[in-house]
């Protein structure tokens, strides 16, 4: 299982799909357990739990249509509307929660993913860089460094990602900044910046020697460098551990889709076209299975 953490957890980073975000309030104060508000909000988190989500929007209004100050439910509210892309009620509810004085770490940092999937980038950086004052999160100093590389401001990145390195060294935070480091080189082609990233990557497979993903973009590094067995070699590993990932899979097999597509990319930067096709027929595939069944679900069909 932990394998496979570490192959999906930067393929789901990558490919961005919407984040979620789950509040981490501290225990509720200041709310009546017997009162109407506080019933409306438990029944939304009952309808969250069987993911009927617009069920939990219609709780949580009620709530608040009992408690206009119930920062709980705003925060909670604006979650579910970023969920499902209604970005300008989102930010309302998330700006509703900062002006109670309430949760701001937490409120700064949705409201700064609703900035980030609008590609408003300097309102997102500062959303991020508020949360920040409020809670010095990995998580959030992670978003903050992907906000930064977006805004081409790459030596910003490297320094979020080295904050977290020094006060809690995992392979991805490693991997992370070797991607910043190998970001950067390719704008200024300087090799001490590329033998960065590739120290950086070699840190997070000393750590977990089963992340696919710093193998494959070491890969890149070396073949950039024109060091193509090293390329070679690291391709190949990249390739054989997203295959054992695929052949030892537990979950649902939509999930598998992101892994399928980053093996399909490194097939084809091996020059191995013809299983790149096959792993793209089988993304096709997983598409259609996946969407046909939330259609039946939902008795669309």
């Amino acid at each position: 299982m932990r394998t496979l953490i570490y192959i999906m957890t930067p393929v789901l980073i990558l490919t961005f799909v919407i984040a979620t975000r789950y509040v981490t309030w501290d225990k509720l104060k200041g709310v009546d357990e017997e009162s109407k508000a506080y019933k409306h909000f438990t029944d939304a988190a009952h309808f969250l739990q069987e993911e009927e989500r617009h069920k939990a929007l219609q709780a949580l209004s009620l709530a608040i249509q009992d408690d206009p100050n119930y920062a709980e439910a705003y925060i909670q509210r604006g979650l579910i509307k970023f969920q499902l892309q209604q970005y300008n009620e989102a930010i309302a509810d998330y700006t509703q929660t900062i002006s109670l004085k309430r949760y701001y770490a937490d409120a700064f940092a949705g409201r700064g993913d609703v900035y980030y999937a609008l590609k408003n980038l300097p309102k997102a950086l500062d959303d991020y860089s508020a949360s920040l004052k409020s809670r010095r999160s990995a998580q959030i100093f992670t978003k903050r460094a992907k906000c930064y590389i977006d805004s081409g401001r790459i030596d910003e990145a490297i320094d979020d990602y080295t904050y977290i390195i020094k006060r809690r060294p995992t392979a991805i935070a490693y991997y992370n900044r070797g991607k910043a480091y190998y970001k950067k080189y390719l704008s200024v082609n300087d090799e001490q910046i590329a033998q960065l990233a590739i120290r950086d990557f070699d840190k997070s497979i000393e750590m977990q020697p089963l992340f696919a993903l710093s193998f494959y973009h070491r890969g890149d590094v070396y073949r950039n460098l024109g060091q193509f067995e090293l390329k070679t070699e690291n391709y190949i590993q990249t390739i054989d551990l997203l295959t054992d990932a695929l052949t030892n899979w537990k979950s649902e097999t939509y999930l598998q889709i992101p892994v399928l597509l980053w093996r399909a990319v490194v097939y084809n930067k091996h020059n191995q076209t013809e299983e790149a096709k096959n792993d793209i027929v089988k993304i096709y595939e997983l598409y259609t299975e996946y969407y046909l069944k939330k259609a039946v679900i939902s008795d669309i069909l």
